[in-house]
């Protein structure tokens, strides 16, 4: 038997959480309280798209906190399963993204640094390759109803 994993409530500063989910394609509009982050997926099969929402509030402390499992599609009908499955995913990489916030990465000066190299001792390479590991392919972007990014 297996278990569903519960997703975290994430507070993060404001600057942190909105680039991270404007990078990952999601957009801003206000809320009665709060922000509501909006990503609609489209099937492929039926054209049809599911706007899927996250929603934000600013805390006292100055903290944006978002509970992913909160997380839900507007409006109404059946979402189909692969829909489902590609929110999911898009849940986990939030997650993994918002955890890993910039007072927690540590990077060498700029002149110990091996500049022209991709990483410059092991740990980077093994950092880098976890990173990339969690990247969507673009077969699963496409299943998503999106469009990867070009050949560049």
């Amino acid at each position: 038997m297996s278990r569903k994993k519960t997703l975290p409530s994430i507070a993060k500063p404001f600057a942190h959480v909105h680039s991270t989910l404007a990078t990952l394609g999601f957009t801003k509009s206000p809320a009665l309280s709060g922000v509501v982050y909006e990503l609609s997926f489209r099937d492929p099969s039926s054209s049809r798209e599911y706007p899927f929402r996250l929603y934000a509030q600013t805390q006292d402390n100055g903290l944006t906190h978002i509970n992913l499992n909160e997380a839900t599609f507007a409006g109404k009908g059946e979402v189909p399963a692969a829909i489902t499955g590609a929110a999911r995913e898009i849940l986990v990489d939030i997650a993994d993204y918002l955890d890993t916030s910039p007072s927690k990465t540590k990077f060498l000066p700029v002149e110990t640094a091996m500049n022209g190299h991709m990483a410059s001792n092991e740990e980077e390479v093994r950092r880098l390759g976890r990173s990339m590991a969690k990247l969507p392919t673009n077969a699963k972007i496409r299943a998503g109803g999106m469009h990867p990014d070009p050949v560049q």
